[in-house]
Parts: C-alpha cells; structure tokens; sequence
C-alpha cells in the first residue's frame, strides 16, 4: 500500500518577533519596578542629609562647649593672677615706699574694700614709717573656691618677712586669707579679703 504523504505546514519561527506581538528587544516593565530605584535613592539622599545635619549638630555643640570650657578656664586664670598679685601687694609694703605700695593696692581692689583701705591708709602708712616697717610676701599656693563672669573667691596662703625696729632680723608670719573678686569693666579687682583659721 502506497503512503501518501500530506502536506506539512509549516509555522512561522517562534524566535522571530512578529508584528503584533512585542519583541525581546522592549520587555514590559511594570510601573513599580521604575519607581524602586527613585525611591531609593531618594531614602539614601535623605539618610545622608540627616546624618550631615546631625554631624554639623554635633560639631557645633562640641565648638560651643570647647570655646565655653576655654574662657572659663581663662576667666579662672585671670581671677587667680589678681588674687596673688593684689595679696602679695597687700604683704609688700616698706616704710621707704609707703605712698607707692599703698597707691599699688588700692589699684587692685574696689568697691567698699578699697574705701576702708584708703582712708585708714593715712594712719597705715605712719605706723610704717614709726616702726621701720619693711615686709615682704610671697603667695604659696593660691585655690579657686567658686567663680562666675561676675564674681570668684581665691584661698590663698601667703607668708611676709616683717622687719622692724623691734625685730631687725625679720619675723616669719603665716597667713591664710578668702578673697572675694568681682569683675569691672573687664577686669577683676578685689572687693573684700578675710583672715581665715
């Protein structure tokens, strides 16, 4: 018996892009996929902003409190050099130089200190002159107990060398003295000093 053979169709290529379907070339891309990448980057910008904000926050407070720490700390060392100065001052006085040494602490304090010292300074400075009076100081140590930008008060020890007509030689005296300061016009200036135990 004879095959017949029938005719073979065949279709068109399935790799071949046809007319009304889309080609491999342009693959659908659904919406949110082109969205993703936007947001992203997005979230990343504004993370980086927040951690720039947050660093320059930082950076400024820790400028802040660097530059607060170092005028109190100059603040601190202003009040101190005064204290000594205006104690040793105070222990430093010479029947020869009377006037001077007076002038010279009643320059460093104020308020009613420097009004008692300088009307008791009359009498002061005879009772130099009548016993040959040279003392002379030195500030051991010198602690600050409490300071602000308006007031502080030093601890002080101090020691003078007293020679007079009585003790040519010279007297070793020992002192502990509270003094109080107060800021004028920029400068501190001694508004009161105690003899402390």
């Amino acid at each position: 018996m004879a095959g017949t053979s029938a005719p073979v169709e065949v279709e068109p290529h399935l790799d071949q892009p046809s007319p009304d379907r889309p080609g491999d070339d342009a693959p659908a891309t659904p919406d949110s996929e082109e969205r993703a990448p936007t947001r992203g980057f997005l979230i990343g910008l504004a993370t980086t902003a927040v951690i720039a904000i947050a660093a320059l926050v930082v950076g400024g407070l820790s400028w802040t409190n660097l530059r607060a720490e170092q005028t109190a700390q100059s603040r601190n060392e202003q009040v101190l050099e005064t204290a000594r100065q205006v104690v040793v001052n105070l222990v430093t006085l010479r029947h020869q130089s009377v006037d001077e040494d007076i002038q010279r602490v009643a320059d460093g304090t104020t308020g009613p200190f420097r009004d008692q010292f300088t009307s008791a300074s009359g009498s002061f400075g005879d009772v130099l002159n009548q016993g040959q009076v040279e003392s002379t100081g030195e500030v051991k140590e010198a602690g600050l107990v409490e300071a602000d930008d308006d007031h502080a008060v030093v601890l002080a020890a101090v020691t003078s060398t007293v020679k007079n007509t009585e003790a040519p030689d010279g007297e070793i005296r020992v002192y502990r003295m509270k003094v109080s300061l107060d800021s004028a016009d920029g400068n501190w200036l001694v508004s009161d000093v105690e003899f402390v135990a």
